[in-house]
Order: C-alpha cells, then sequence, then structure tokens
C-alpha cells in the first residue's frame, strides 16, 4: 500500500529536509505549518480523498480481487497457451539470482509503459476523461489524493495490471519453468518498493521535491504536481519512468516549469485536455 508506514516515514523525512532547505533552517514551528496543518488535511478536497478511498477500497475487496486478484493463475494459461502451441523453450540453466532480476526489470518496464499508455487515454479520450477528471477535480493534492479514483477508472487499472502480470510471467514460466521468481522486499516487488520509498508519496503533496537531471529518466514528486497543475496541460503521464514522456513529447522538467512556488491545482475550464 502506497501509505504503508515505511513509505510514510520516508516521505516525512524528505518532506522535512525540504521544508528546512526552503525556510533556511529547521524551525518547529514551520514544520508544524508546513507538514501538519489542519486545513491542509481536512477541507473539502481532502474529504472527497477519504470518501473514495473508503468506496474503492469496499469495491476491490468484494469486486475486484475475486476477479482479478489470482493474477498467477492467468500467467500458468499464457505460459500453458506458449506451451502447446509454441512446444518447449529450451533454455541453459541461469542463476536464479539473473532470472529473479530479468523477470522484475521487465515486469517494471511493461507494467510502467502500461501505466503510462493507459494515464494518457484518460486524458485524451472523451469517455475515459469524464472518469479520471476525478482525480484531477482535487485542488488540494495530499498522499491520499492517490486514492481519489472513479471506481470504474479503478476497475480498469486493476484489468491493465492484471493482463501485464499474466503475459510476463506466463512468458518467463514458459521459457524457466519452474525457476521463476522475483526481486522482493517485504513480499512486495523490489522496484516498486524503492519506488514508493522514494519519495513517491510526496507526488500528490504541496513539497516540491524534484529528482534534477535524474528527472530525464524517472518522474519526480513535482513534475507529478506539474501534472496536476492548471497552469501546465498534458505533461509528465508517467508513473515512474520519464522516457515514455520524452518519446511521446510530453515530458516537462521542473527546471522548465517556471514558477512553482505557486502552483493551482484543478480542473480547469476545458472539457478534455490534450
Amino acid at each position: 500500500k502506497r501509505v504503508f508506514w515505511v513509505y510514510i516515514i520516508g516521505a516525512l523525512l524528505v518532506a522535512s529536509f525540504v521544508t528546512s532547505m526552503r525556510e533556511g533552517g529547521f524551525t518547529p514551528k514551520g514544520q508544524l505549518e508546513a507538514l501538519v496543518n489542519k486545513r491542509y488535511w481536512f477541507n473539502r478536497s481532502t474529504a472527497t480523498d477519504y470518501g473514495l478511498m473508503w468506496l474503492n477500497s469496499v469495491i476491490r475487496t468484494t469486486l475486484i480481487f475475486p476477479l482479478f486478484g489470482a493474477r498467477l493463475a492467468g500467467a500458468l494459461v499464457v505460459a500453458r497457451y506458449l506451451q502447446v502451441n509454441v512446444g518447449d523453450f529450451l533454455v541453459s540453466d541461469l542463476h536464479w539470482l539473473i532470472i529473479a532480476s530479468v523477470f522484475s526489470v521487465t515486469l517494471f518496464v511493461f507494467d510502467d509503459l502500461s501505466r503510462f499508455l493507459l494515464h494518457r487515454l484518460m486524458h485524451r479520450v472523451p469517455l475515459l476523461w469524464k472518469l479520471h477528471k476525478v482525480h484531477h477535480s482535487a485542488t488540494t493534492l495530499t498522499p491520499f489524493t492517490v486514492f481519489r479514483v472513479h471506481p470504474v477508472e479503478s476497475v480498469l487499472y486493476t484489468m491493465r495490471g492484471f493482463f501485464v502480470f499474466s503475459g510476463v510471467a506466463g512468458v518467463f514460466i514458459w521459457i524457466f519453468k519452474g525457476q521463476l521468481t522475483a526481486l522482493d522486499i517485504l513480499g512486495v516487488d523490489a522496484l516498486g518498493f524503492i519506488f514508493n520509498l522514494a519519495a513517491a508519496n510526496l507526488r500528490h503533496s504541496h513539497i516540491p521535491v524534484t529528482f534534477g537531471r535524474a528527472e530525464a529518466y524517472f518522474i519526480s514528486p513535482l513534475q507529478h504536481q506539474l501534472h496536476h497543475s492548471k497552469d501546465h496541460n498534458s505533461v509528465n503521464f508517467g508513473s515512474c519512468l520519464s522516457i515514455w514522456d520524452r518519446w511521446f513529447e510530453t515530458e516537462l522538467r521542473s527546471k522548465h516549469a517556471g514558477r512553482i512556488d505557486k502552483l493551482r491545482f484543478g480542473l480547469t475550464n476545458e472539457t478534455i485536455k490534450r
């Protein structure tokens, strides 16, 4: 979960550091005003976040998990199909760490690409934008805004994850048979764990965290804040990797964004963003 306590502590440490640098030093008053302001955490916009977080949690438990939770079953179907229709794929024995590393990186890249493509469609297809604008209607960004998603959009993203995992894992099971494993930390995909630990919760926040030159490869929290900004349209659709935005010419690095101290969040008067 994005709000796992380890991720939250990591985000708070980064937010505290950035706030201290911005204000020229660490002061308890400045920290409280920046990070624990009740007007920030409790307002009309955040109330919608909390409500949709609860609603989508119920839907995931009662509908989505039973329908799409068995991702391994989908992978086995793909592996079986390839074995029957293509035949056995002979590969020399490799160390489990090599297999796990290649599988984890491959799954991470395809998962991130699929997120980018679906997110871009959410902005370009009028019907999908009607769903996605629920997320963009937030005028205050907090880590809980990640849960501010229309229930139908939540189902679409779950289906996306199901098919990507089934396809990638199915191919690897077919190739490596019983040797397939993945790199994980606390039972979570290692690369996803590192991404969430690297201040991912600050993507939906008022803390402007930039990755500097690394934004050529990875989406920073500030870049995602620019994506939500009223003054920056159709930029930074990526989740983790920024290469997709560069290829589709939708990348905006924080150093080229102009003034970022007064970003305004929420919907514009546009019917759809292009």
